[in-house]
């Protein structure tokens, strides 16, 4: 197995949508519309790679959380004021929303898998993508941590399947040796 690409994104808590959409718009000729925080965070880290990806690569993305906005206001439409979520609200809350658009946008047929970060996620995704291409189920890997504690970063790094395993257990040691896209808004 070998790295082939990785990007890191990086911006500040108070960045707007629309200033995600708009570097979004740098990858992607027509971005979708009615996206959330997440969504947009973790397309970002997926497009600035789309041009190495192939249609048969696996999707493997984490997140601490669900995008916050959007599941307050889900909660606060259905919790406290006993109404029918928005559909916006409701779509965007299931958490492999993200994965849907990342891959309808750059048209993955792979593996789709959303999974909760916690301290081990990069050993973690690393373990489910290989397990896919072991067996055959994609020739690669697209592995993304949306990471919105502080400041948010996104963090993106596509493997190939081959000969050999992958010894390390976060991004700086997966993308060690590649040229990392990088943008900071």
């Amino acid at each position: 197995m070998r790295v082939v690409a990785a990007s890191e994104i990086r911006g500040q808590a108070a960045s707007s949508d629309k200033q995600l959409k708009t570097a979004l718009g740098q990858w992607l000729d027509s971005p979708p519309r009615r996206l959330d925080r997440l969504i947009l965070q973790a397309l970002l880290g997926a497009a600035a790679l789309k041009d190495q990806v192939r249609s048969d690569c696996g999707l493997y993305l984490a997140a601490r959380y669900p995008s916050r906005p959007t599941m307050g206001a889900l909660l606060d439409a259905v919790c406290v004021q006993h109404k029918q979520p928005k559909p916006f609200e409701f779509v965007n809350s299931v958490s492999n929303s993200a994965g849907f658009h990342i891959a309808q946008q750059l048209g993955l047929e792979g593996p789709n898998l959303f999974i909760g970060a916690g301290e081990r996620v990069w050993a973690q995704l690393l373990s489910l993508a290989t397990l896919d291409l072991d067996e055959g189920l994609a020739s690669q890997a697209l592995l993304l941590l949306c990471d919105e504690e502080h400041d948010f970063c996104v963090q993106a790094v596509l493997l190939e399947g081959g000969e050999g395993r992958l010894q390390v257990s976060d991004f700086a040691g997966l993308s060690a040796g590649v040229a990392v896209r990088r943008l900071e808004l």
